[in-house]
């Protein structure tokens, strides 16, 4: 996806067609035009940011080297966001303990399980994500009308945008609970 394409729709939501057909076509903004491009690329990340840290997190797995039982953040070859588990290299969950700048867990190799938070992105950047770009759209929208000052406005699309994470996010296979069986 293109965070350009989200902006443009997120522009057709937020009443902005002008700015969004300049946009689409590249061409030449004014600086005012610049400066509202710039809020809603700032907005883009933060619904990113949103939707990482709350709905649909990014793992990363990795096996690491431990240090006196310390592993180093920057050995990550992400910046962590929250640890999920540690386990040994037979396959073994391990206690761990994290810290500001390191975590702790007592085994010589250990395969490290963490969620991060997706990089920062410009008008030209592109990312993965199975979430539709209407989802993004909704959020960029509702980011960008509080920080207008328009609350009503942006209350519909905050409703708009939860409604439409939480459908999705219940459809995705590994949020489906099992069915239950007699025993």
């Amino acid at each position: 996806m293109l965070v350009k394409d989200i902006i443009v729709l997120a522009c057709q939501f937020t009443e902005n067609e002008e700015l969004g057909r300049a946009i689409e076509e590249n061409e030449t903004l004014s600086d005012k035009q610049n400066k509202e491009v710039e809020k809603f690329v700032k907005c883009f990340n933060l619904v990113s940011n949103e939707i990482a840290s709350e709905f649909v997190p990014i793992k990363k797995v990795e096996q690491l080297e431990t240090h006196d039982g310390k592993i180093l953040f920057s050995n990550f070859s992400a910046k962590p966001y929250k640890i999920l588990y540690v386990k040994n290299s037979l396959g073994r969950k391990v206690r761990f303990k994290v810290f500001e700048d390191h975590i702790v867990a007592f085994c010589k190799k250990a395969i490290v399980a963490y969620s991060i938070l997706p990089s920062t992105l410009d008008l030209n950047g592109s990312f993965d994500s199975f979430l539709p770009e209407r989802i993004y759209g909704y959020g960029v929208a509702r980011e960008y009308l509080f920080m207008q000052g328009k609350f009503d406005d942006a209350d519909v699309f905050e409703e708009r945008f939860k409604n439409s994470l939480e459908y999705i996010c219940r459809q995705t296979p590994h949020a489906r609970l099992p069915r239950r069986r007699w025993i």
